[in-house]
Formats: structure tokens, C-alpha cells, sequence
């Protein structure tokens, strides 16, 4: 999969994340992410991978590309290969506390070390700002 150096692959999980308030991301979370995105390519477009694409055309509006897990004329596995590709191929991601994300996005940086992954700092528990889970703290990411 050939993924432009201008394209920031964006997960955002929704579902039964955005009735748990210690798992959901606020909104605040994607914008900080994608401004520092911006400040390394001020064209830097967005792609985003998400389980919930009607939430996330309502949370991120103006970055109209979303790319859902599974679409009426796609099976969900089809889809959820184009996810995972791209957030493996992206050098430039921002993900969500998702465990679908990780092993892509480390193997990314594995080959290449320049590559950047954004990811919610605390993990699975940004909003009360206790590492929860602190098994999911990679070295390779930068934290927000």
C-alpha cells in the first residue's frame, strides 16, 4: 500500500467507547493532535479510520475522508484490511486507545524511525489522567 507523506491516518473509535466517558476522547484530543500534525506539513491532509463514522463526521467535520471499518458493499473484513494497512503504512498517525492501532503503528516505526504516531497519554484512561494500563506505553509514540 503506497500512503502519501502527506496523509495523517486518523483512528477514531467511537461505539461503545462514546458511552464510556473514562474511554472516549474529547474532541480537544483530535484538534491538539492534528495541529501538531499541521506544524510538521501545514498541507498535511487527514484520512480517518473509524468503527463509528456517523460520530465521527459530526466530531471532525471538516476532514471529510472516512474511511469506516465496514460499509454496505464491502465486507467488514475488507475494510478493516484497508484500516489496518494504512494506519502500517502511514509515516504519520494519529490513533485513539484502541489496541487495533498498536501493533501496526510499531511495526511502521520499526521501519522507519522517523515515523510519528500521536497517541492519547494515560492510555485507556486520558480523562482521569491515571495510567490504567501502563503495559500500553510505547516509546515509539508521542504522547498527548
Amino acid at each position: 500500500l503506497n500512503v502519501p507523506d502527506d496523509l495523517c491516518v486518523t483512528g477514531f473509535r467511537g461505539g461503545e467507547y462514546a458511552t464510556q466517558p473514562d474511554l472516549f476522547l474529547p474532541k480537544d484530543y483530535y484538534l491538539e493532535a492534528m495541529d501538531k500534525m499541521l506544524d510538521i506539513n501545514p498541507d498535511m491532509h487527514f484520512q480517518v479510520h473509524t468503527d463509528d463514522p456517523k460520530l465521527a463526521s459530526e466530531w471532525l467535520p471538516e476532514y471529510i475522508e472516512i474511511i469506516p471499518n465496514e460499509s454496505i458493499s464491502h465486507s467488514k473484513h475488507t475494510n478493516m484490511a484497508l484500516n489496518w494497512r494504512s494506519a502500517r503504512y502511514a509515516k504519520y498517525a494519529i490513533i485513539p486507545n484502541s489496541a487495533f492501532f498498536i501493533l501496526p503503528r510499531l511495526l511502521k516505526h520499526l521501519e522507519d524511525p522517523t515515523a510519528i504516531t500521536i497517541a492519547p497519554r494515560y492510555w485507556a484512561r486520558r480523562n482521569t489522567k491515571v495510567w490504567a494500563r501502563p503495559a500500553c506505553y510505547y516509546k515509539e509514540f508521542t504522547y498527548i
